[in-house]
This record gives structure tokens, sequence and C-alpha cells, in this order.
């Protein structure tokens, strides 16, 4: 039987799992993680995970992960592009890019307004349509400023209990993100289905040093923010951040909670995974705390479907790289995963 690229099959997820171990030698920490990312996933369809498989055996794969998220106030598609892999005994084969191939024709054949990914090896992209654009993931700022932050408002703080709390959370980032170019249109199902999936920092894993934490007043919660500091990164991560209008304060006592709490443990540094517009930036500036943008690995886009541009605002593809990646500030695109 020859090579061949398809959807996976039902009874598949675990010769994925098994090419997916080898092609990226992860441990079983992080190979749960991929595991109940994709499974738990609200909006998982078997189309957007192309295996490709010889001789019945899964040998690369690449998963296309399905979100819509906002250009001001117009609400595009997103095809996150990631998980791509060969096994390494499969190599040089040419597998890897007819999976490829492969995953961007299902991407332009469905319409997806943008296609996104991360990579090391941009050349092996362009061949596919992808251009190199420039990436902000987030700031950094001393941790030893952030934890001396002022902050005003009478606020409690209290630890965050997801199962209780999620309600009043998916509230807050649905006033926080509307609007707010590169977030994503979170519904119920994103919601309900956030710890199994392994986030929020990876369900709060015993194998992360993670936290969770609200801010309430008067009664009511008000903003959120969840942090970690893995491992093999003695820096402590802002994944999560978002609030009430009005209570940026709010979101600024979070910060300084987590940093407070994580500095006794070696942060040299906090990673704030926030866009370019976030106002806790403005109350940082304000206060003099120095902050600087945080760049991530290579990220290319593609433009499947231009219908969208127009009416967003810009004039062409080139109009749109130049707002959405080179802004200044630039906008830190939540990928949640890509």
């Amino acid at each position: 039987m020859g090579f061949r690229v398809r959807e996976l099959h039902r009874g598949e997820l675990d010769g994925f799992l098994t090419c997916f171990e080898a092609a990226f030698g992860v441990d079983e920490t992080s190979l749960s993680v991929v595991r109940n990312s994709l499974v738990n996933d609200p909006y998982f369809h078997p189309e957007r995970v192309r295996v490709g498989v010889l001789d019945g055996m899964v040998v690369s794969h690449v998963v296309v992960v399905h979100r819509a998220a906002y250009v001001g106030s117009q609400v595009i598609s997103l095809a996150g592009v990631t998980a791509v892999g060969v096994h390494p005994a499969y190599r040089g084969r040419g597998f890897g890019a007819k999976t490829v191939g492969d995953a961007v024709r299902m991407i332009r054949s469905r319409g997806y307004d943008l296609a996104m990914l991360t990579t090391r090896i941009p050349g092996f992209f362009q061949r596919f349509g992808f251009r190199e654009v420039p990436q902000c993931i987030g700031y950094q700022c001393p941790a030893t400023g952030l934890a001396r932050a002022e902050t005003s408002g009478d606020y409690v703080v209290e630890r965050l209990d997801y199962n209780s709390h999620w309600p009043a959370l998916a509230a807050i980032y649905h006033q926080y993100s509307m609007g707010r170019t590169g977030m994503q249109v979170r519904d119920m199902r994103y919601w309900e289905t956030w710890p199994r999936r392994g986030t929020f920092p990876h369900g709060f894993s015993q194998d992360l040093d993670a936290t969770g934490v609200i801010a309430i007043a008067n009664g009511q919660m008000v903003a959120y923010l969840a942090a970690h500091c893995p491992p093999d990164f003695p820096h402590l991560t802002i994944s999560e951040m978002a609030h009430l209008t009005g209570h940026e304060q709010a979101a600024l006592l979070l910060a300084r909670t987590a940093a407070h709490e994580f500095l006794g443990k070696g942060s040299g540094r906090v990673i704030l995974h926030v866009g370019g517009d976030a106002p806790i930036l403005r109350l940082l500036e304000a206060q003099r705390i120095p902050f600087e943008p945080e760049a991530g690995p290579g990220l290319m886009v593609m433009f499947p479907n231009r219908d969208w541009i127009r009416p967003a605002g810009f004039r062409n593809p080139d109009d749109a790289v130049e707002h959405l990646f080179r802004a200044t500030p630039p906008i830190r695109w939540h990928r949640d995963g890509f």
C-alpha cells in the first residue's frame, strides 16, 4: 500500500500520538496535553487532522486548529497550523511536504480568512504561500518592578476556582475581548471545555508551578488572571488576563499578586501575554515600570480568502499585514496553542 494523505480516522488517535512523540521527542506529560487539547477541542473535526499513512501506519501529520478572532469589529475565521511532523524513520521522502500541501488545500477549500503558524524553518512553508511577519508574543518586565506596583481601588483577591467561576470568567472575557484585534471569539462550548483541554494554563497541572486569581469588587468578580512558571523556564508567564471596563487597577493588582508570589520562587522577569492596546501596559508605563516587547519564533501567515480585507478597512493583504503585525506597539495574536 502506497503513501497517501487523508483525515484522521476513528481509532487512529494513538497512532497519531505515537508519531507525534517520535517526531518531537516529547515526554508523557506533554503528550497528555496534546491529547487533551485535541480530544476536548469544542471545534474539533477529524477533517482538520491530516495524516500521512504508509502501510496502515501514521508517519506524518498536520493539525489545523479552527478558531474565530476579532480584527476590530470584524470577525474572521482562523486556521492555526500546528503539529507539523514526520516520524524520524520516514524523513527525507517528501511525506511532510505532501501532508502540509494537503492541509493547505483543505484550508483554501473551506474558505478560511487567515492561516497562521510559527516555525524555525520559514523557507519550507514559503512554497505553500505563507509569508513571514514580525511577531510579538507579549511583553516582559522585571518581576521586582511589577511586584512593587502601586494600585488603587477596593478589591478583594481570591484564588480562582474554575468549576464555579467559569460563567463569570466568560462574561468578563466577552466584554474585554470584543473588538480587540487578535483576541479570540469564545463561545460557551469553549469555556465549558477549557480545563479539559489542558489550558489555563495546562489545567493547573501539578507538573507546572501555576496559579489563578480573581479580583472582586462589591461582591462581583471584575478581573481574572492565570499564570505559570514552567520548570525549564524560570520566568513567570501571565497567560490569561481580562477585566471589566473601569477595573484596570484590578488587573494590575492581580499581576502584582502573581509577581510577588513567584518572585520568591526565582522568577527574574514576567512575560505578559497581552495585546498591544492592553490598559495594563499604560498603567505600567505611568509608574515607570520598564517593559518591552517579547519576540517569539517566526510567525507566518497566508490569506486563503481575501473577501474580508476591504470590509475590515484594508486595501490589500500587504496593508493588512502592515496593520496587524507591524503596528506600534504590535498586536499580539491570542493563539491558544496554535
